[in-house]
């Protein structure tokens, strides 16, 4: 049997989507209890429950900041499942479903796919993509693995559960006079920079918010540790026999 944690509805759309999905497990004979959260229930207090209970696969049923929220709670205690509702195409993409009906179908299968997380420690887990974004170019100072440092200006920098971290910028450069008759310049840089490691020190000047889909879980400076095999995901194809 399986526990779903469905995320708060925020539409009516939603909740008539929540019910085309029970019409469908039901359809599958996919077993299970259904809890939704709310102001009052939290997703981390709902997995508690679940877990108090001795569910072994916890189904995170929502967006990707409520995914993560889940995900984060189940690591190394449970399998997660997912059916995504209005989620990006980097959850449609891991678990190889687009639609409801195809994600209650991996369900159903029950194929596994072990996969790495990273943490900022002490304690949060990065599941999907984390990223700092600024309109203005800051400074990042990393130490990978101890040894490696690196210095990079960075508009947006995005930290994977792989603990692989790119740094984008983009800026213009302003369009100088030549004999105060012609212009040259006035075009946009852009760069790119990665690092890969299995613990990765990231200071920021200023200070800023590490975001998954637009939420904070954390603030700089943080140091991350890659964590290899850490969860368990269904998903469409499987890795693991």
């Amino acid at each position: 049997m399986y526990y779903y944690i469905l995320e708060s509805p925020d539409s009516r759309g939603v909740r008539q989507t929540y019910q085309r999905l029970r019409d469908i497990l039901t359809n599958l004979g996919i077993a299970g209890e259904m809890v939704a959260s709310s102001p009052a229930r939290t997703p981390e207090e709902l997995a508690a429950m679940g877990l108090e209970k001795s569910y072994s696969t916890i189904v995170a049923v929502g967006g990707d900041h409520f995914i993560n929220q889940i995900a984060r709670s189940v690591v190394g205690r449970a399998v997660l499942g997912i059916v995504p509702i209005n989620a990006s195409r980097q959850v449609t993409d891991l678990i190889g479903a687009t639609s409801i009906r195809d994600a209650a179908e991996s369900l159903r299968q029950r194929r596994l796919t072990q996969t790495s997380i990273a943490v900022a420690e002490p304690d949060v887990v990065i599941f999907l993509d984390a990223v700092i974004e600024v309109p203005k170019l800051a400074k990042a100072s990393l130490v990978v693995d101890g040894k490696m440092r690196a210095f990079a200006y960075f508009n947006r920098l995005i930290i994977t559960r792989g603990l692989e971290i790119k740094l984008e910028s983009s800026h213009s450069v302003e369009q100088k006079k030549i004999f105060g008759l012609f212009g040259t310049g006035g075009k946009v840089i852009k760069s790119e920079s990665f690092f890969h490691g299995r613990s990765v020190r990231v200071v920021t000047d200023p200070e800023l918010p590490l975001m998954v889909a637009g939420e904070p879980i954390a603030k700089t400076p943080l140091q991350f540790k890659l964590i290899p095999d850490a969860l368990k995901v269904i998903t469409r194809r499987g890795t693991l026999t």
